[in-house]
């Protein structure tokens, strides 16, 4: 059984959000929060696998993209982000309950996910992270990037492509077709995302010891869109007693896209059933 509508998040943006339910009283509640130029709607094969084993899934399309208010790919604060699923995650919860929570977060999504328990550390109960964007390549020079940062403050809102190749999210020829003839799929970003986008990681890797909530870290290893080490650093930093970093050999950015997706999926399935 599927449902979906809108919320009014705190400026008045509207907020598009998703759930996958199970016939009985769930086992888990999961939340997915997707990655950049993305929308939730990319995520049903996943959520129709953990419905089928008794969890219910949500997710929303994140302002600025999908079928959410915003211009697209832009921001003014990482915090928006944050703000937005604060007020989804605690509005699905006044219409559906479970003993547990998970947060699951891919790409930015993951670094999304990551900022939203350094300012909530209670509300799940574990965090999943899918080639979190915790280190990315940023092709430019300094002059570049000086005005990138002045962009930001004299025409924040201006936006360019974000140069992602889309023949980099998944070695299936398929998945990469329908990527790029989605219509909810943009390139875009603006200025002012972008260095907030670049703080966010940074702060995100400063604070990583403040996280002490069992956490599974997967990393692509041949992942051409966000830097492998990042995920590898952040593992490290993380305090939890009870963490686990699984690397997919051979893999492309999407983990859950890729031939091997089923494989993921049982991982995945068989890590959350070890902390129900």
């Amino acid at each position: 059984m599927k449902e979906s509508g809108f919320i009014e998040s705190f400026d008045g943006t509207k907020i598009y959000w998703q759930g996958w339910l199970t016939e009985a009283e769930p086992r888990v509640l999961v939340f997915i929060s997707h990655g950049l130029g993305e929308h939730i709607g990319r995520y049903e094969h996943l959520a129709q696998f953990l419905v089928e084993r008794g969890f219910s899934v949500f997710g929303s399309d994140h302002r600025g993209h999908g079928k959410s208010g915003g211009k697209r790919g832009h921001i003014k604060s990482f915090d928006e982000y944050i703000r937005d699923y604060k007020i989804f995650r605690d509005q699905t919860l006044e219409r559906h309950s479970a003993p547990r929570l998970f947060l699951i977060g891919h790409s930015m999504g993951g670094l999304i996910a990551v900022h939203y328990l350094l300012n909530y550390p209670e509300d799940f109960s574990a965090l999943i992270l899918s080639s979190p964007a915790l280190k990315v390549k940023i092709d430019a020079s300094p002059i570049k990037l000086a005005l990138g940062r002045f962009f930001s403050r004299a025409l924040p809102g201006i936006t360019m492509s974000n140069g992602l190749d889309p023949n980099l999210v998944s070695r299936d020829p398929e998945v990469v077709k329908k990527y790029i003839e989605d219509p909810l799929v943009h390139d875009r970003v603006s200025a002012r995302w972008f260095t907030c986008f670049v703080s966010a990681i940074d702060q995100a890797q400063a604070r990583a010891g403040e996280l002490n909530l069992p956490i599974l870290i997967m990393q692509s290893g041949a992942d051409g869109l966000v830097v492998p080490e990042g995920a590898r650093e952040f593992y490290q930093k993380v305090s939890s007693p009870d963490k686990t970093l699984k690397i997919w050999e051979g893999f492309y950015h999407e983990m859950f896209n890729e031939p091997e997706k089923q494989e993921v999926f049982e991982f995945l399935f068989h890590w959350m059933e070890k902390h129900l």
